[in-house]
């Protein structure tokens, strides 16, 4: 696993928190056929799934939060994922009330550097369970 998948997680973020969330901006980092598992997933009770996936869950992101912005910490290479903690400060559309609570993505990418699969976690302990690591 090399570090250019570590860059590429954070330039998603960088593009994610300037509100570039379209495919024209971002869809060259993902895979195809790339999977993402978010808290969303579970209320459709499946994973997104490819680049009209990834396009769906920025829709449903911001149909629910006038504001989302990703608050990178650690980004590092775990075994054969890349692991990011963040914090996400966001503000509810309906209700205008403020949050802020911790995130975690688990990537994987193929040897071309194409993100493959991914999944966001709201519990960084679950997050290190997934890539080996106990806190």
């Amino acid at each position: 696993m090399s570090e250019e998948n570590v860059e590429i997680l954070r330039a998603l973020i960088d593009h994610w928190n300037a509100g570039k969330r379209d495919l024209t901006t971002i869809g060259a980092y993902f895979d195809p056929a790339i999977e993402l598992e978010s808290p969303f997933s579970s209320i459709a009770g499946e994973p997104y799934r490819g680049h009209a996936g990834i396009e769906q869950w920025a829709r449903d992101v911001d149909e629910q939060f006038a504001e989302w912005r990703i608050s990178p910490g650690d980004i590092r290479v775990v075994g054969d994922a890349v692991l990011a903690t963040s914090q996400i400060h966001a503000r509810g559309r309906a209700s205008g009330v403020l949050v802020d609570f911790p995130g975690t993505v688990v990537a994987y990418f193929s040897s071309n550097h194409l993100m493959t699969r991914a999944r966001i976690y709201l519990e960084v302990d679950e997050a290190l369970k997934a890539v080996g690591l106990e806190e």
